[in-house]
């Protein structure tokens, strides 16, 4: 047996900490899996299900509900289905993961809800492939053509005083591939000889990226970009130290900026920081950065950015399940204390509907649970290209002052904590609601075992929590169990789940107790 899977068989709690990372909510069946057929079995069959695709159902219930065009309702509520019920998990939580890479936002396309749920299709189906193909994909889509005014750019025209659109070529450096400054394959910043950071492009680089993305145009919902060579500028080009020669076409040159991107020192790394944020902590140590970065680089068979073996090196690394993390300017006695993350509220939203089996009261998932507006992020929704938040944003105070940080703190104001919690409330009273629109769970288990306190918190532990609830919110549990009466079954059984997922276990990742 891998010492992996020794490893879950001894700490069963591994088994679900890994899954709330990879997955949108543990559920028993995967853990039972796991627990039998071992983490890398359950990888590779994760791997090989066939991509869930977002938009064949946004359109069937557009027509559906006999709409002019799929409004944000219909395209979330799709998202939400597949988050909650697709079998491959895995590859739909790297997708939300790629979504805050490699951002494209309702907010600066406005309705064209069908396109992004084609572009989110995209992330789905390279979720777990090459980097190279996804970056040259993404570049091409023609939602993130209008995102970051990539389509239409065209080659310098002195007469009408027109230059190449620069969003793109920052854009795809800053945020998608490289990042501002050179790193190490640790993460560390690499210093010149004044001690000062290191950019990794300037404005030519800027401006010659552009020059070599011109030309592009059109696209649909099923068909990229396609060229326009009148409109490509041919002249030589120069980008990060490589020359680009005069003569090529828009798809040659596309193809040497993306090759330049893909290959370049820092991508392993800047995407290796990226993903880590996403799934499991907030502050890596160096040589957890460094060994997922390797992953990248070569997959074990020679291959330079394969996500599958990337996503893998990220969830299985030793930092993980030994859950020590970065401790910034304190000392390493701390490790433990860094281990883990804020859980994003939609994740808690989906861990939530996942633990409760929850299922639309209709033939249709609608967005019910108003993600943007009660837990304060929706897919494909963020206000800028810089996502929800920044991988570098800190609290201030401790955490600012040690030279840590925690990005997703930043989506916890006390207004959205509360609209969080009445939401939450909301969805666990919603088995009694029989409303067409809402979603809905079936509590007879959980009435059943309403008079027998211990019975009831061990089923909701294993069952509901994936058994990482900790001894402090089982007493609070029992607690409420004793504070209401036998006779006021209903209130016993909400109060009690409410305090189970508003719990602090629920709503972070942290090292397991």
């Amino acid at each position: 047996m891998p010492a992996l899977d020794v490893l879950y068989q001894e700490q069963p709690k591994q088994i679900s900490a890994f899954l709330y990372r990879s997955t949108f909510g543990t559920v028993s069946e995967d853990i039972t899996f796991i627990e039998q057929a071992g983490v890398s079995r359950w990888f590779e069959d994760q791997y090989e299900l066939p991509p869930s695709l977002h938009l064949p159902i946004v359109q069937r219930v557009t027509k559906q509900l006999n709409l002019k065009k799929t409004n944000s309702q219909v395209r979330i509520g799709t998202w939400l289905q597949h988050a909650i019920t697709a079998p491959d998990q895995l590859r739909q939580r790297m997708a939300y993961a790629l979504s805050q890479h490699f951002v494209v936002s309702s907010v600066g396309v406005g309705g064209r809800h069908e396109d992004l749920s084609a572009y989110y299709d995209l992330l789905v189906t390279h979720a777990l492939g090459n980097y190279r193909d996804l970056l040259k994909a993404v570049t091409l889509n023609p939602i993130m053509g209008r995102y970051l005014t990539l389509r239409g750019s065209r080659k310098e025209n002195l007469e009408d005083n027109t230059f190449p659109d620069e969003n793109y070529a920052r854009e795809v450096m800053q945020l998608f591939t490289i990042g501002l400054w050179e790193i190490t394959d640790k993460g560390k910043p690499k210093l010149d000889d004044t001690g000062n950071p290191i950019a990794t492009y300037n404005q030519d680089d800027v401006e010659n990226m552009a020059r070599a993305l011109t030309g592009w145009n059109g696209g649909d919902l099923y068909q990229p970009m396609q060229a326009q060579e009148q409109f490509h500028d041919t002249d030589e080009k120069y980008i990060l130290g490589h020359s680009l020669p005069a003569g090529q076409t828009a798809e040659q040159d596309l193809d040497s900026v993306v090759d330049i991107l893909f290959h370049h020192k820092n991508t392993p790394a800047f995407f290796a920081i990226a993903m880590i944020k996403r799934f499991v902590m907030s502050n890596p140590r160096s040589g957890y950065i460094k060994r997922v970065s390797n992953a990248f680089k070569d997959n074990g068979h020679g291959v330079r950015g394969d996500l599958k073996a990337t996503l893998y090196a990220v969830l299985t690394d030793p930092d993980v399940t030994k859950q020590l993390g970065d401790t910034g300017n304190q000392g390493k006695r701390l490790r433990k204390y860094h281990f883990g993350l804020i859980t994003e509220p939609l994740i808690v939203a989906t861990n939530l509907a996942r633990a409760l089996k929850m299922k639309p009261a209709s033939d249709y998932w609608n967005n019910w649970i108003h993600a943007l507006d009660d837990f304060g992020q929706a897919p494909l929704s963020a206000d800028t290209v810089f996502n929800f938040y920044m991988p570098d944003d800190a609290p201030r105070g401790l955490i600012e002052d040690h030279d840590l940080t925690s990005p997703e703190a930043s989506l916890l104001t006390t207004h959205q904590m509360r609209m969080i919690h009445n939401q939450v409330y909301t969805m666990i009273k919603s088995y009694r609601s029989n409303k067409p629109n809402r979603w809905t769970y079936d509590a007879v288990k959980l009435m059943e075992l309403h008079t027998s306190p211990e019975a009831y918190v061990e089923y909701v532990d294993k069952e509901l929590m994936g058994g990482i609830m900790s001894s402090t919110v089982r007493q609070r549990i029992l607690t409420i169990f004793d504070s209401i009466g036998v006779e006021d079954g209903l209130r016993r059984v909400e109060s009690t789940l409410y305090a189970a997922f508003t719990a602090p276990e629920f709503f972070t990742q942290e090292a397991l107790k």
